[in-house]
């Protein structure tokens, strides 16, 4: 009803003309302001993510940077065998000055020749000096052998990166159908909500025409209140793997990973999983080669230290330039030496050296032969689980086509009256469960066989085969 004090006032006038058109904007902005604050997923493939991981992740970064430290440790091997070379320039403060005058030695009586030289300059109080000098190894047996050892080192650290680099892929797999799973559950109990709001509307149409009983529609409002609260949790956990996929992947927000191209499950478990020749897996696993490698290197430094017994020869070059000549024909000098070294004792530390080689070098063929027993026994393991997960697969089939099958009998006899409410809803709790299982079978066999492929050496995330 129309009252007069609610006529605008004058001055109220032009408030209102303003505020209309900020209301109808701000109206018109909230679906899209909600929109962003919602953070909507950002598509992607799994070759996608692997780039993406690849490009920009810490993990990858530091992966590098080992590889970076320890071909800077390569380099800094070659220093042994480089000439180096240094200049310096002195100044010293003498408390006197010394000078010897040739006249003071002629006996007196006697004349002094006429080109008898003026005084001789021994010291003076400031005086200046320059001396440089470069020295050249000619043959330092440890050093070759150090270089040898730097060398394999960076070819292990090479190896193990890309042995690292597909163990982080693989990771990022792991993740991708964990969403994917995630997302199917959201399918799945989206559906179930929604049948069991049929059944609800059903259950209350009986009620009121005296059909069902009070505890039906009991029923049927507690199942529904259940798969809410699942959907709800299954929604949240969805959004945390999405979150955790893109934080693995270096991006901000959320993504929403696309299914890929499933491999057919109706073939032989044998031919899901065929068996994988040990000797293969070696010849193709980086890490199996980077540990034979190492072993070498261990043996470089080994050798180094026992070359360390023999002698090192050196050749040097000096330069002296002082601001006094004194009695030498000139103010400038230089020499050549050509000088064998023979280290004969020094403490005991080449032997401490020699006894920490010999352990590492035990210890990598321990670690060699430690990592060929790991590796058999994840062929056997992964092979067990591919063959396991593929009859998962076509047991979760079946299972589902029967559920489905039997949810639909249900409710037709629930319709004609020869079946109860309970039945109803055990069957299609029945069904639900069944699309769960195969969601989680058919990703379950999907990372099995990328587990598998990576044991065998056979894991190539950035190309068409595995």
């Amino acid at each position: 009803m129309y009252h007069p004090a609610m006529r605008p006032t004058p001055a109220s006038s032009p408030l209102r003309a303003i505020a209309l058109p900020l209301v109808v904007i701000a109206l018109a902005l909230a679906p899209a302001t909600a929109a962003r604050a919602a953070g909507d997923a950002r598509p992607l493939t799994l070759h996608a993510a692997y780039k993406l991981a690849l490009g920009s992740n810490p993990t990858i970064e530091l992966l590098d940077q080992r590889v970076r430290a320890v071909e800077a440790a390569r380099r800094a091997a070659w220093v042994a065998l480089k000439p180096t070379a240094g200049v310096q320039l002195a100044y010293t403060y003498y408390n006197q000055r010394i000078a010897l005058d040739p006249a003071d030695f002629i006996p007196a009586g006697l004349v002094p020749p006429a080109n008898l030289p003026g005084e001789i300059v021994i010291q003076q109080r400031n005086q200046l000096s320059l001396s440089a000098q470069v020295n050249v190894p000619l043959f330092r047996g440890a050093a070759y052998q150090g270089i040898g050892a730097a060398r394999r080192q960076v070819a292990a650290a090479r190896l193990r990166r890309v042995r690292s680099r597909r163990d982080f892929l693989l990771q990022i797999a792991r993740a991708y159908y964990g969403t994917l799973s995630a997302r199917e559950v959201v399918r799945a109990l989206d559906g179930k909500v929604k049948l069991d709001e049929r059944n609800m509307r059903a259950a209350k149409a009986r009620r009121s025409v005296g059909a069902a009983p009070r505890s039906d529609v009991m029923r049927a409002d507690l199942v529904l209140t259940q798969d809410r609260q699942a959907l709800r949790r299954a929604r949240i956990e969805e959004r945390a793997a999405q979150r955790q996929l893109a934080i693995l992947v270096g991006v901000p927000g959320r993504v929403a990973p696309a299914a890929p191209a499933s491999q057919p499950a109706s073939q032989p478990a044998a031919a899901a999983a065929p068996a994988v020749s040990l000797s293969r897996a070696l010849e193709r696993r980086n890490d199996y080669r980077a540990s034979a490698v190492a072993v070498e290197a261990a043996r470089s430094q080994r050798r180094a230290v026992w070359w360390s017994f023999a002698p090192n020869l050196d050749l040097t070059w000096s330069y002296r330039f002082s601001q006094v000549a004194g009695f030498a024909p000139s103010r400038g000098a230089w020499n050549l030496v050509l000088a064998l070294t023979l280290p004969l004792y020094d403490g005991g530390e080449r032997y401490a050296k020699l006894s920490q080689t010999e352990a590492r070098v035990a210890s990598e063929r321990a670690q060699r032969r430690v990592l060929r027993q790991n590796i058999e026994q994840q062929l056997v393991t992964l092979r067990a689980e591919v063959v396991a997960a593929h009859s998962g697969v076509l047991a979760a089939h079946k299972a589902l086509a029967l559920a489905t099958t039997t949810a639909s009998d249900m409710s037709e006899r629930y319709a004609a009256g020869s079946a109860t409410q309970l039945d109803v809803l055990d069957a299609s709790q029945r069904r639900l469960q069944a699309d769960l299982d195969l969601t989680r079978s058919r990703y379950r066999l999907e990372v099995a066989r990328l587990a598998l492929a990576h044991a065998a050496g056979r894991f190539r995330p950035l190309s068409a085969s595995r």
